[in-house]
């Protein structure tokens, strides 16, 4: 097996990440594979967290709290705002994906990404110009030194089929279907662009057809 292997999991919103994450962490516990699951989105990654749980403390009731609201989309219309925040938060997935993972592969832990930097780069699209983004130069910097993973999956379902699931499993903050949809296209632009290994449509399937094929292309590509 390689040694600290990479595999990540991208996609909409209730495409089934966690579903195959879970089959998956499973496989390397059967298998003695030691292993870390890493959860991350651009201003929601640990660091940035405890800072910004250190700013509402000192900030008190004239910070909004954390989660979408009409008082934080207010408080970001503000330059000044957006921009610190913008740049605190590539520092820190800076730190996680280009040091903290490669501090994971040495010491021999095969890291599980639920979400990596395509799905941040989608976030950032609804708060800043795609312009903005790729003229930022710390921006070019995490496309240059992240860790490039040895599976990169890219799974999909429609933005009505993402929206019911969301609301049967009564998710906080569920986003509406035309952000959904403005989401997933994103989504296909960059795959588009080649930026995951393979991408599968997990709305009409098994969960057991999905987990075999992904199952497949890991083995293949870490064993």
């Amino acid at each position: 097996m390689k040694r600290g292997a990479m595999i990540s999991f991208s996609g909409i919103d209730s495409s089934g990440k966690t579903t195959y994450i879970t089959l998956l962490k499973n496989y390397f516990e059967k298998r003695r594979i030691k292993y870390k699951v890493v959860w991350s989105r651009g201003g929601y990654t640990s660091f940035f967290e405890a800072a910004k749980k250190l700013v509402r403390f000192f900030g008190g009731k004239k910070l909004p709290k954390s989660g979408h609201s009409e008082q934080r989309d207010e408080m970001f219309k503000k330059k000044s705002i957006s921009k610190t925040w913008y740049i605190l938060a590539l520092l820190d997935l800076i730190r996680l994906y280009a040091f903290t993972f490669r501090i994971y592969k040495l010491l021999g832990f095969t890291v599980i990404c639920d979400r990596y930097i395509w799905d941040t780069y989608i976030d950032f699209c609804f708060q800043f110009s795609e312009d903005q983004i790729e003229k930022s130069m710390l921006w070019k910097i995490l496309t240059r030194i992240h860790r490039k993973p040895d599976v990169s999956l890219f799974l999909f379902v429609s933005p009505e089929e993402s929206l019911r699931r969301s609301i049967e499993k009564r998710e906080p903050f569920s986003e509406p279907l035309e952000k959904r949809t403005s989401r997933i296209e994103l989504y296909f632009k960059l795959n588009d662009n080649e930026k995951w290994n393979i991408a599968i449509c997990t709305e009409s399937r098994e969960i057991s057809s999905v987990w075999q094929e992904i199952k497949e292309t890991i083995d293949n590509a870490i064993f």
